[in-house]
Order: C-alpha cells, then sequence, then structure tokens
C-alpha cells in the first residue's frame, strides 16, 4: 500500500533548517544505517529459508535411492548461488543489486520445491523412506523456526532503528527552531510522545518468546501508519504541523506581518484543516482522501509561510518549518 520507511516529509522540513552539506552528509549516513538493517534482516530471514529447502533436498537424494536428482541438484545449487550472491550484496551494502537479487532468489526457492514435491511424488518412495524423511523433515523444521524467529527479531530490531531515525531527524528540526526563537514546546511534546512510544515498543517485541507473539508485537504500534490493527502515530505529518504551527505563531510576533492578515489567516486555515483530519483518523490508518487532504494542506501552509518569510526578510531565506513540494501526498507505512 505505502512504500516501506518514505521518509520525504521528514527530510524534506529539516533540509531547510540544517546547513546543506551538514544535513546531506547526516541524513546519508543515517539512511544508510537503516536501509543496511533491513537488507540485513530480510538476508537471515531468506538464509533459513535457503538452509532449510537445501538441506530438505540434500535428504531426499540421501533417503530415497531411486529418486531423480539432476533437476532438484541443479535447484539446490542454484539456490546456494543466489544466497551467495545477496550476501555479498547485503555485505557490500548494494541496496540497488540487492533488491534485483532477492526476487531471484525467492523465485528459485519456488521452482526448487515444485521440483523436489514432484521428484519425490515420482519415486515411489517405500513406507521406510517416507518415513524417515518425514522424521528428518521435522527435524529441519524445527531448526528453521528457531533460525526464522531470530531473523524476525532482527527484522524488528531493524523497524526500531528506522523508528529511532525519525525522532532523530525531529529533534534536529526542533533544536533548529528553537535556536532561530520559535516556540517549539507542541513539537518537543510530540517528539516526547514518539520517543514514550518507541519505548513501548521495544519493550513488546523485546518480551516475545515466540513468532506469533512477535509477529503480534510489531503489528502492535506503528510510528507512521503501517498498522492495519494496531496503534498508528502519524509521526511525520503531525511534527510538520507542529513545527508550521511554530512558524505561523512566530510571524504573528512580527510588528510587520500585518500586511499579511489575509495570507496568515489562510495558513490557518490549511493547519486547522490537516489537524481536523489528523483528529478524524486517530490512531487508525489513513482511509480514502485523509493523507492527500493532510499533506496538501500541510504543503498549501507551507508555501504561504515561505511567502510571508520571504517578504518579512527582504527576500531572505525561507522560514524552513514544515514541508516543501515533496511532500504532498506523502506517507510513511510504518
Amino acid at each position: 500500500m505505502h512504500t516501506k520507511m518514505q521518509y520525504a516529509a521528514l527530510m524534506a522540513c529539516a533540509l531547510l533548517l540544517i546547513p546543506a552539506v551538514a544535513f546531506a552528509q547526516t541524513s546519508t549516513q543515517s539512511t544508510t544505517t537503516v536501509q543496511q538493517s533491513y537488507m540485513n534482516a530480510t538476508l537471515a530471514q531468506v538464509t533459513c529459508k535457503a538452509n532449510y529447502l537445501t538441506g530438505y533436498i540434500g535428504d531426499a537424494i540421501s533417503v530415497i535411492p531411486t529418486i531423480n536428482s539432476t533437476a532438484i541438484s541443479a535447484d539446490s545449487s542454484k539456490i546456494t548461488t543466489d544466497l551467495q550472491t545477496v550476501t555479498s550484496d547485503a555485505n557490500n551494502g548494494n541496496k540497488t543489486q540487492f533488491k534485483t537479487d532477492i526476487p531471484t532468489l525467492r523465485a528459485d526457492f519456488k521452482s526448487g520445491r515444485l521440483d523436489l514435491n514432484h521428484a519425490v511424488k515420482a519415486s515411489a518412495p517405500t513406507k521406510d523412506e517416507r518415513s524417515q524423511l518425514r522424521t528428518d523433515m521435522r527435524s529441519l523444521e524445527t531448526v528453521e523456526q528457531s533460525c526464522m524467529f531470530a531473523a524476525e527479531q532482527q527484522s524488528a530490531q531493524a523497524k526500531v532503528v528506522s523508528f529511532q531515525f525519525g525522532i532523530q531527524q525531529e529533534q534536529n528540526r526542533s533544536h533548529k527552531l528553537y535556536l532561530r526563537g520559535f516556540d517549539t514546546t507542541q513539537l518537543n511534546q510530540t517528539i516526547s510522545q514518539a520517543q514514550t512510544n518507541l519505548g513501548n515498543f521495544v519493550a513488546s517485541i523485546s518480551s516475545a518468546i515466540n513468532s506469533t507473539q512477535l509477529k503480534a508485537a510489531l503489528q502492535s504500534y506503528c510510528q507512521y501508519d503501517g498498522c492495519k490493527s494496531g496503534t498508528n502515530f502519524h509521526f511525520a505529518a503531525q511534527s510538520a504541523l507542529n513545527a508550521e504551527q511554530a512558524a505561523l505563531t512566530a510571524i504573528k510576533a512580527n510588528q510587520n506581518s500585518g500586511q499579511y492578515s489575509t495570507q496568515i489567516s489562510q495558513v490557518q486555515t490549511d493547519l486547522t484543516n490537516a489537524q481536523n483530519t489528523l483528529s478524524a483518523v486517530g490512531t487508525g490508518q489513513y482511509q480514502g482522501t485523509q493523507s492527500t487532504d493532510v499533506w496538501n494542506n500541510l504543503h498549501n501552509a507551507q508555501g504561504i509561510i515561505n511567502q510571508i518569510w520571504h517578504g518579512l526578510n527582504g527576500h531572505g531565506t525561507s522560514s524552513g518549518s514544515g514541508t516543501s513540494s515533496s511532500n504532498s501526498g506523502t506517507t510513511t507505512s510504518e
């Protein structure tokens, strides 16, 4: 539904506040850390599946002497090679190639399973052979389940890292606004709530003792909009709204702001509309046009805020308070 971990909302807001070179370096480093975490977690999961399937193929060849091993041996070799490729991609931090190679590995998983099932059935194993194969499969499945739980824990940690990154970006923005004399009280309260939520989320996933509990914990809280049944905090939109409201308050305090009374009124209307929609969404997921409505209002308000600041500061820099044109309709998924 939504692209995982799109931070355009947070990035664009902070971009105007942090010196360009410093921000680019910090943002790139943090984004790379998040991306690497997700690659490592995905690699851990496919490694579990690859080990199970190649182990099953090897066991079938060993247990059933009559099995036609040509095709399934080729499948096993292909899966092993694929796994080596995606491991190299992850180790080298090559996200683009990793995203290309993972589907190939998964497609080979599918064809390998189909070939194996066909080969076992066609070999007409004896009762003893079927019994031995089932026993060996249960052993392989036990190992895979343990492996997958560890991989899922790693995936959960990657999600925590991405949430921490989002909070860090908002802390950076709040600090810059504060240094410029903006009232960041409301923004800081939103950030503080996000930190509390994240702490509760970490405790929830840490207490999970099996995959079922861990999956439930992962769906219990999303910092943005990714939980179908859990709590969605909509952190990007709420923090952007807080920052823009702080900018508007600063504009109103400017002794020359009277000439912009019409524009100021429009900004407040846009921000109120955005807040009303967010309030209607609550902790659920966006429905219908709600996401677009929120971000369009924030985008419109930011454009007017920049125009006012441009005028008040004699064609100086923008306020850097909220969203840019790239934010309209943008959401984050987790």
